[in-house]
């Protein structure tokens, strides 16, 4: 075989193995990207402009995952507010999907792993402040399933105040397709 052709059938073998290898949400993520790595969201879903002042979720345009955005007007967005495993369900998830915040009914915790995605380093809160305003620098509550199909609620840290697993400040995150439970 030629030069050219062996060239090519690397090629070739590399694309087949890119697109069995990578999950169809990261190509449709890439294909939302606008270079930006977060695009601002009004209270209905719809896309805002990067120097909006206002707005109620912010979506991950490498993941496609859209999260809450917290605020300090005393609403059930509100970064002071602490829930333990039992009372972010029953109260802030469930509220949230009720009322249909953003236009949904699919909110849910974030796994450890999906919450993690939003860290950044640096001072705290160890996130991109231009994007998640009103971040509480504490722990924040998530969960992973363990190799027994157990599921464990964990925290990701965004910053060093310290608090309890009956206090624990909680993002909402919902996408296209939930995590497995």
């Amino acid at each position: 075989m030629s030069e050219k052709g062996v060239v090519m059938r690397n090629v070739f073998v590399f694309a087949v193995f890119f697109l069995l290898m990578c999950p169809a949400s990261s190509l449709l993520a890439a294909d939302r990207s606008t270079g930006q790595p977060f695009t601002k969201l009004d209270g209905q879903g719809r896309e805002l402009p990067v120097d909006a002042p206002r707005w109620a979720m912010v979506r991950d345009n490498r993941t496609g995952l859209i999260w809450e955005v917290k605020t300090r007007d005393g609403s059930i967005h509100d970064m002071g507010n602490t829930y333990d495993w039992t009372g972010a369900h029953e109260a802030f998830i469930d509220e949230l999907n009720k009322t249909q915040f953003g236009g949904f009914s699919d909110w849910r915790l974030p796994t450890t792993d999906e919450l993690r995605s939003i860290r950044v380093k640096g001072s705290e809160p160890y996130i991109n402040l231009d994007f998640f305003p009103n971040t509480a620098p504490t722990s924040y509550l998530s969960w992973r399933k363990c190799g027994s199909g157990e599921i464990y609620d964990e925290r990701v840290k965004f910053g060093k105040v310290r608090n309890s697993k009956k206090s624990r400040v909680v993002r909402a995150v919902r996408s296209d397709m939930p995590p497995e439970k």
